[in-house]
């Protein structure tokens, strides 16, 4: 079972086994198994993998972020793959994402 604290979740959006803390997550979201999000703010549309972990970040819309994903613990690494603020928040845009790509048929 899901469970969202001091957060607000938008409809259409799911907790399914996660943990959302201190957050504001848009329409149509997903918080798979496994998963911690705090103090974050994802829009529209993003589906976060199993066993991820997002802390002090922005997820751009339509973003969907693979299986044991962490952003927010290592800053230094964050700021190889996406912009990162002078106070810590990890910013994730569609174009930088970790865009799952379709298998090809």
């Amino acid at each position: 079972m899901g469970v969202a604290l001091d957060s607000i979740i938008a409809g259409g959006s799911i907790i399914s086994g996660g943990r959302v803390q201190r957050s504001v997550l848009g329409y149509d979201v997903r918080v798979n198994s496994y998963c911690e999000v705090s103090d974050s703010i994802i829009y529209n549309h993003v589906n976060i993998g199993r066993h991820s972990r997002i802390k002090k970040a922005i997820i751009d819309r339509h973003v969907s972020l693979p299986e044991h994903t962490e952003i927010g613990y290592d800053l230094e690494a964050d700021r190889r793959r996406f912009h990162v603020t002078d106070s810590g928040i990890v910013v994730v845009v569609r174009q930088e994402s970790l865009i799952e790509e379709p298998e090809a048929a």
